[in-house]
């Protein structure tokens, strides 16, 4: 009889324990439990992941990470599993800016703020974001393609490689070039297809262009460095990489080796750990009850031959550094507005 109480006392504890563990509570303020979701492992992406990393530790929480592979169902299925376990904030980078509006109503209902990052929410749910943080698309559009504008002196073919339809990165930079590209009458553009931020699709769809216009392409503008560093490798196959002007955005490591060598002439400067570090500490911010900014947009400084070694030297070659100031960095740029401050 004794042993019949103990094994059911057991089996009712160890129920009450899977049933914790299965929908977790999480109280304490002091180290907030966040929840992210990414659009993918992108090159930036993963840069970003470290100064998201810095932030939480700095900040005693607890991250959650998730990358939906550009997977839209996966990514709503990522935000579900947050609001269950009853996260104290969730940051998205979105797969589609458009598609996630019941999961943020759903999230905001269970009192579970939400912050975007990196690309906007677009529709009716964007009110109930807590704070954007992320770049100036449309003016890095306009930069990259202005650098390719002055390189052909205002006239030649160019094709533009996009980001993923639907996201508003790819949608604001494609504004961006589209400004710049209707004020220079003497640039056609011959060819605009989305590559998806990826260099295996950029370096197929290049190869694609290549074959179908021969030697009429004069400049591409690809609306990040992955999708360029794929074009590139198609350029060298035919002998042409260095030979016609590529630009990019992000300033990733293989996009500033691309400019030290002369295969690109221009990148814009989204430091994703600076980024996405900053939209954790609005969020931990926000979950203690101090302001935030409802918008904190990150200007992008172009990066050129004449300038590129003092970037790299910072975020790559004393990355290390970089992260451990990062903290304290966050924190200035928050109190003075600048939130691009390197």
């Amino acid at each position: 009889m004794k042993t019949s109480k103990r094994t059911g006392l057991k089996a009712v504890l160890a129920a009450t324990a899977a049933m914790l563990l299965a929908t977790p509570a999480f109280a304490d303020k002091a180290k907030p439990v966040i929840g992210f979701t990414v659009y993918d492992m992108s090159s930036f992406i993963a840069w970003g992941k470290q100064g998201a990393e810095a932030i939480t530790k700095a900040n005693n929480g607890t991250l959650l990470w998730q990358s939906a592979h550009n997977d839209v169902n996966a990514q709503i299925s990522q935000i579900q599993q947050f609001i269950n376990q009853k996260v104290d904030v969730i940051i998205i980078a979105a797969v589609n800016s458009a598609t996630l509006g019941p999961q943020i109503e759903q999230a905001t209902k269970a009192g579970i703020p939400v912050i975007a990052t990196n690309l906007t929410i677009s529709g009716p749910e964007a009110a109930k974001l807590v704070s954007y943080v992320g770049p100036n698309d449309i003016g890095a559009g306009e930069q990259e393609a202005q650098a390719v504008v002055d390189a052909l002196k205002g006239k030649g073919n160019v094709v533009v490689m996009q980001g993923p339809v639907g996201q508003s990165g790819a949608i604001d930079r494609t504004k961006g070039i589209q400004n710049i590209l209707a004020k220079n009458p003497n640039i056609k553009l011959i060819a605009m297809q989305p590559a998806n931020w990826e260099r295996t699709q950029a370096y197929k769809l290049m190869q694609d262009w290549l074959s179908r216009y021969g030697g009429q392409i004069d400049g591409l503008i690809s609306e990040n460095d992955d999708m360029a560093i794929g074009a590139i490798q198609a350029l060298k196959e035919k002998g042409l990489a260095g030979k016609m002007p590529v630009a990019g955005v992000d300033a990733i490591k293989d996009g500033l080796r691309a400019i030290r060598s002369g295969d690109m002439i221009e990148t814009n400067l989204q430091n994703g750990a600076l980024e996405l570090g900053m939209a954790v500490q609005v969020a931990v911010d926000h979950v203690q009850g101090k302001p935030v900014p409802k918008e904190a947009m990150l200007q992008m400084p172009g990066i050129t031959k004449v300038d590129v070694d003092k970037f790299y030297d910072q975020l790559f070659d004393h990355s290390d550094k970089f992260i451990e100031g990062l903290p304290e960095l966050i924190k200035r740029n928050m109190a003075s507005g600048q939130y691009a401050n390197e």
